[in-house]
This record gives structure tokens, C-alpha cells and sequence, in this order.
């Protein structure tokens, strides 16, 4: 669990370290941080709660997550950072619908929305 909350993590850290010299749009810039942070909020609010055995908490930690995001979207001008926020959106209410207890959720959904984000954040469009 850890490995995949490090992995996500640097990879939306080192993504959005990167975009001041991308030449990218500042709009596009912010968005793109503000996602970044807000995933990785949620990857570790996430893996916190399957680190501790807490199904409630896992519940309660992708509603939080889905609500941020959903909060977070409204405000998108970017397309292409809004269908990430979107991928994301989608890959934790999946996350959120596997079943309590037994084995812990699997968080590598999550892997696609960032590699999405990291597409869209990096696009020069």
C-alpha cells in the first residue's frame, strides 16, 4: 500500500514541479497543481485508512475525495485537466464500491487518472 501512495504521490509532485517550465498556460498551471494536491490528499487520506484497517474511514475518506473533486472541477477552465479531474472522480468512486473488509481496496485505478493528469498537465496545447 505504501509503494502505491509513494509512487502516486511522486509522480503528481514531480508532475506539477515540472510545470513551470512546460510553457503550459497559467490557468492550465493552477488547475493542474490544484488537482495534483487534491489527489494526493486523497491517496493518503485513502491509504491511511486501509493501512489502518478502517473500512468507515476508507468510506468516509472517498466521499471527502469525491466532494473535493467535485468542488475542484466546477472551477476547471482547462478541457483537458477537467477530463482528468474526471478520471479521477471516476477511478475513486470505483475504488470506494469494492467491497469492505477481506482484502485491502485496490488503489491502482487510481494509476490511470494520474497518468492521465500527467498527460494533460504536460500538453502544450
Amino acid at each position: 500500500m505504501k509503494s502505491i501512495r509513494m509512487g502516486l504521490t511522486g509522480t503528481l509532485l514531480a508532475g506539477a514541479a515540472g510545470l513551470g517550465t512546460l510553457g503550459c498556460d497559467v490557468q492550465r498551471a493552477l488547475d493542474c497543481a490544484q488537482l495534483a494536491l487534491e489527489v494526493t490528499s486523497s491517496v493518503d487520506a485513502l491509504a491511511r485508512a486501509v493501512d489502518a484497517e478502517d473500512p468507515a474511514g476508507f468510506s468516509d475518506a472517498a466521499d471527502t475525495a469525491q466532494n473535493d473533486l467535485d468542488e475542484l472541477r466546477d472551477g476547471f477552465s482547462d478541457t483537458d485537466v477537467s477530463a482528468a479531474a474526471d478520471s479521477v472522480a471516476e477511478a475513486i468512486e470505483n475504488i470506494a464500491q469494492q467491497p469492505a473488509g477481506g482484502s485491502p481496496p485496490d488503489l491502482s485505478p487510481l494509476n490511470n487518472a494520474v497518468d492521465e493528469l500527467t498527460s494533460a498537465c504536460a500538453s502544450n496545447d
